[in-house]
């Protein structure tokens, strides 16, 4: 059992203790704290924190709703491993959705919302010049949810948030730096600058390209098959 999982819990006012655990639970799985085929271990959590089991539970059954935990029954509660093939398809749908999501979203992108889309291009860079990969993929996943929410369909929105925290699961599994961080940096500022240009056929397709090149550098991963 890691030190990680059983620290004490900060239970805020307002929120029900499965909606807190839920959050912590998920803030661990997706930074990598909770690993791929790990257990959640909910006696832990329950003597170290002084909850009941049942709360944890419901957070344990949201989390597999999510598609961020698998629950075995007589074995309890595991951080889900994502197969290559399930990557893969992941990878797929997530281009589909960015491409559908950015044609829709480009007429919104009045010069403030770019100029805000351009400073966290810059935030990226810092953190890349400074090898802060945690401040890299928070600032990553602010930059491509400002476009699929500039599409204004929240479904979508929500859906792509859903496949990414999956593929997340799989990164954890293929490694745990950020191969192609320079190219990463080159694809954004050429999606910034399509934006600027008014191009919406350029800005499109500098998404998909940056959303196909990052797929490949996952599936090259070295990963055999398994499923």
């Amino acid at each position: 059992m890691k030190d990680s999982q059983v620290r004490t819990l900060e239970l805020p006012e307002r929120q029900s203790l499965a909606e807190v655990i839920y959050e912590r639970l998920e803030e661990m799985i997706l930074a990598g704290a909770l690993k791929p085929g790990e257990a959640i271990n909910e006696k832990a959590l329950s003597d170290r924190n002084g909850l009941s089991r049942a709360p944890i539970r419901e957070a344990c059954r949201r989390l597999e709703q999510a598609g961020l935990v698998e629950i075995i029954v007589n074995r309890g509660a595991y951080v889900k491993t994502i197969s290559r093939r399930t990557a893969a398809e992941l990878c797929e749908v997530r281009v589909v959705l960015a491409v559908h999501a950015s044609r829709q979203a480009a007429a919104a992108f009045t010069k403030p919302r770019i100029a805000e889309l351009a400073r966290t291009m810059k935030a990226i860079e810092a953190a890349v010049r400074e090898g802060d990969l945690a401040s890299f993929y928070r600032l990553n996943h602010d930059f491509h949810m400002a476009i699929i929410e500039a599409a204004g369909n929240r479904r979508l929105a929500e859906i792509y948030t859903g496949i990414n925290k999956e593929l997340n699961l799989f990164r954890w599994r293929a490694f745990q730096g950020a191969p192609g961080l320079d190219d990463s940096v080159t694809a954004h500022r050429a999606i910034v600058a399509a934006l600027e240009a008014g191009d919406t056929d350029a800005f499109v397709a500098r998404v998909e390209e940056h959303l196909r090149a990052a797929n490949r550098r996952l599936m090259e991963s070295g990963i055999e098959e398994d499923e």
